[in-house]
Formats: structure tokens, sequence, C-alpha cells
């Protein structure tokens, strides 16, 4: 047991006759919450549960600051993020004429308002009750004297397994995912909800790609039809409702309680929108018939933000596919991959990424439609909202012109490669490697003595410094591509770069100052 562990069992006693209950949980006809089945006497299967609630105490214990307090809430963080947002867009309404972003900023603070007042309700229901409740249900759990009812598989790490714990007002599922890692979420019985009226702010050209996205990643369609999605971003909910014109239905339904801190989750729902699909199959299809890249490049954009990340260190735009999820992208992958995304394999999960130059240009392209541009550079100003921030970044980052550190040799374009110490090489990789192999013959049948290596599961041809040396046609291709990356470096400030560049070119002799410089 560990020493985490040990702590909490101090806080939780022994599990003994006519104290702590835990039972398998049953369906009850007519109701949401599960009923207590057969009681677990099993020793292992209750260590299990006892890891489960031993973590729970942990985090409220950590965050008892928030959750018990009688000032603190779980809502303060988005009532002032909320409050803030609003000023600023309230500012950007008055600086622009244009009467389509007019329009959608005034929609905008419309959703903003909805959403500050369920924040509001909420900050007052958990002080009057949810904390309350809460305290108590701490309290019985100490003293052994409540009941816990559970499902999944407690045995089998790689699946599921959930401890549940319910009050009059609270509905709490502590799960353990695949592997270790548990989430924590506390449901609120009996939250508020609103009703949202947007207007129509975009054509179908962008806004059924935008949808497509939505759906294919957090959003969801439930058994009665409706499009739905749960989210603790503030910017996505406000996305999202700007994303289906009409009735939306809004309410704050948990708390999640989870290692980094504590999210309010909400609940959204196209209302006026039902049976507009029916599964994420036809919606796959729909997203690859699309007519042209723009629409293509819309779905992206919002399919990305919700199941992918921008770096803006690395200049790279990536998508995270479920290994489960693979086969209903398929036709959608094929189109990425004409993008220029490649494929990362992974055990659980599959990456699809596009980098540098062709990163930055797509993130250019999605910001060269005005009011995509306008709706991302105003949610990019919700402190959740850094994926949209990384877009505006990506979008301004300087890239250097495809080729510009790369030569030509025998009809094959391949990269100039200079290590720390100024050794230099050329190198082209292949996928495959019956390519990387065709490309070895080409070089050589051509007089270059190539060689051929495995790197990062792909097959690099690689020109050596001293089969460089041998042809002075390639000595001087070399030189020019090395005398432009020695001044981009010194013009960058990049001390470490300029100075092994400029030895790169003093082991050519390529007309240079010294390599000291």
């Amino acid at each position: 047991m560990s020493e985490k562990d040990l702590v909490m069992e101090s806080e939780i006693k022994s599990v003994g006759p006519g104290q702590l209950k835990v039972c398998w949980g049953v369906k009850v006809e007519g109701g949401k919450r599960l009923g207590c089945g057969e009681e677990v006497s099993d020793p292992k299967i209750i260590g299990e549960v006892m890891k489960l609630i031993n973590e729970f105490m942990r985090r409220v214990e950590r965050r008892k600051d928030v959750l018990l307090s009688e000032s603190n809430t779980p809502f303060d963080r988005a009532i002032n993020e909320l409050s803030s947002w609003l000023t600023l867009v309230e500012t950007k309404v008055k600086e622009i004429n244009d009467e389509n972003i007019v329009k959608m900023r005034r929609a905008m603070i419309n959703i903003g308002e909805k959403m500050l007042t369920l924040a509001k309700q909420a900050r007052e229901k958990w002080l009057k009750t949810y904390r309350r409740e809460l305290e108590k249900l701490i309290e019985k759990l100490r003293r052994n004297e409540t009941t816990i009812i559970i499902t999944g598989e407690p045995s089998n790490k790689n699946k599921s397994f959930t401890a549940h714990l319910y009050t009059k007002h609270l509905s709490i599922k502590i799960t353990r995912v695949r592997g270790s890692s548990v989430t924590i979420n506390i449901s609120l019985v009996g939250s508020r909800g609103i009703s949202v009226v947007t207007p129509r702010l975009f054509g179908d050209d962008v806004l059924k790609p935008m949808r497509y996205g939505l759906i294919m990643t957090d959003g969801s369609i439930d058994k009665r039809g409706y499009l739905v999605m749960n989210t603790n971003q503030l910017w996505q909910s406000v996305m999202w409702i700007l994303t289906w014109p009409g009735r939306n239905g809004m309410r704050i339904h948990a708390v999640g309680l989870n290692e980094a801190g504590i999210n309010v989750m909400w609940s959204l729902m196209a209302v006026d929108h039902r049976s507009e699909f029916v599964s994420k199959a036809k919606v796959a299809e729909e997203v690859s018939k699309l007519s042209d890249e723009e629409k293509f490049l819309t779905f992206l954009l919002t399919a990305i933000l919700g199941d992918g990340n921008i770096d803006i260190i690395n200049k790279t735009v990536r998508l995270v596919i479920g290994g489960s999820k693979h086969e209903l992208w398929r036709g959608i992958i094929d189109r990425m991959r004409a993008l220029g995304f490649r494929d990362i394999d992974q055990k659980v999960v599959k990456h699809y990424s596009i980098n540098s130059s062709k990163a930055v240009e797509l993130a250019r392209k999605w910001l060269s439609n005005p009011m995509i541009k306008a709706l991302v550079e105003d949610l990019a100003l919700l402190p959740d909202a850094e994926k949209l921030r990384n877009i505006i970044a990506l979008a301004s980052a300087k890239v250097k012109p495809i080729g510009r550190s790369s030569v030509e040799v025998a009809g094959v374009r391949m990269s100039v490669h200079i290590n720390n110490e100024g050794y230099v090489e050329l190198r082209i990789r292949r996928k495959r490697l019956e390519d990387a192999r065709a490309v070895l013959e080409r070089l050589r049948n051509a007089g270059y003595n190539a060689e051929l290596r495995e790197y990062g599961g792909r097959f690099e041809v690689h020109i050596s410094q001293d089969e460089i040396k041998r042809h002075l046609e390639l000595v001087v291709k070399v030189c020019e591509v090395l005398r432009r990356m020695h001044e981009e470096a010194v013009g960058e400030g990049n001390t470490e770069r300029a100075w092994a560049t400029a030895k790169a070119m003093a082991n050519l002799n390529c007309p240079t100052q010294d390599p000291r410089a």
C-alpha cells in the first residue's frame, strides 16, 4: 500500500458489519440513480473500492478551501472570467463597423450573460445546499456510515471501475479509467437550466463543416435525437451555441474534481436541431463528401479544437483519434493525408499531424475568413482558450520558404543537415522501405555513394560530408544553402547555430568568415 493510502486509511475505518456498505449497482425502473443490489464481501473488491474512496477524500481535502468554504465556491473562477471577458467584448463591439461581426459579438455577449447568470445561481445553491451535503457525506464516510454502489470491473485494470455516492442533491462518480488514473465527477441534482436563442451568423458553407467538427469530437447525439455536448471550456460553450442558430438549452450539470484542479461542467443542447443527424457515421460520410478544400478545412478547425492540439514552439497541428474511432474516420483521414498530414502510430490512439510551413499555412487559411478570424480572436480572450491563442500565434509565425535548406541531387530534393559540431550531410526520408531503396538506387546510379539507414520509424537516405566534397557541383549548391542559413542564424541572434553553420562552411571550403565569428 502506498504512503498516500496509508494516510487516508486513518480517515476511513475498516469495513465492519452494520457500518460501511458496498453493493453492486442495479438499474431502478423510472429512476436515473442506481439501486443497491448484491452486497460485496470480497476483501479484494472492497480494497479496490477503498482506493477510490481514499482518492476522493484526498482530493476533497486538497481543495477544501473551495469545496467546503463558507465563502468560496467552484464557480467563482468562471464568474470572474466571464465578467472580465464580457467587458472586453463589449468594448470590441464599438471598435468595428462590420455589421456581421458586430451582430456576432452581440450574440456572444448574450450567451456570456446567460452563462454568468447560471454560474451565479450555481454559486448560491452551492453555498446553501451542495456544500452542506458534501460536508455531511465526508463525515459519514469517515464514520463508515454510508453506502457505496459499484459498477464495472474492479479486478481488471484495463477496464473502468466506478464507485457511486449519493446524497439528495449530489450524485458522485469516482471512476478508475484505463490503467490507474481516476476521474471524479460531482453531478448537481436539480441545477437550473436556461434557454439561449442565437441568430444565424454564418452561411451553410461555414456552419455545416463547423457542426461536423463539433459532433465528430466532443459533441454527441442523445437517445432522443438531440445534439448535445458536455464541456468544461467556456470558449467551447460559446462556440457551440453560435454554431446552432435558434434555441439552445444550457445548464451547469456537474463539477469535475480532477488532479489538476476543479472544473465546472456545462451541458449544452441544440434544441431546434433535433434529429438533424442520425449518427456519427452519417456525419463522417458527409464530411468525406464536402465539395471543396475550404469547407473541409473549416471542419478540421472545430475537430482539432475538440480532439487535437496546436504546438506553436514546434509549429505542429495535430488531431488525436482513438483506436476505436479509426474506422469511422477512415475517409476523413484520407483527405487529411492529401493535405500533408502524417500519421504517428500509438498503442491506444493515433496522431495525425502537419508541421512547419504547412501548419502555419493551415492556421492562416483558418483565419482568412473575417468572421472566423473575429470568432477565434474574441474567444481567445477567455483564459481557458489556449488552443485559440495558439492558432493566432501560429498564423503569425515566420516560416522559411520551402526548399531554402535543400538542394537537388539527381532530381531528388535533399535537406542540408548540420550538427552542433558543423558536420554537414544531405538527407531525405521516406515512410516505406521500398521508396527509400528507390531513392538510394537513383542516387547511386547517378554516381553518388549514398547510404540507407532507419531513423525514427522511417527510412533515411543520406550523403556524407566526405561524399559531398567529392562532387564539386554538390559543394557549390550546399555552400549557397549554408550561406543563407548562416545569415538567418546571425539575424536571429542564434550564435550557436551561426557557429555550427560557419564551421560547416569551413569544412567544405566555402568562402566564409572565421568559424569562431
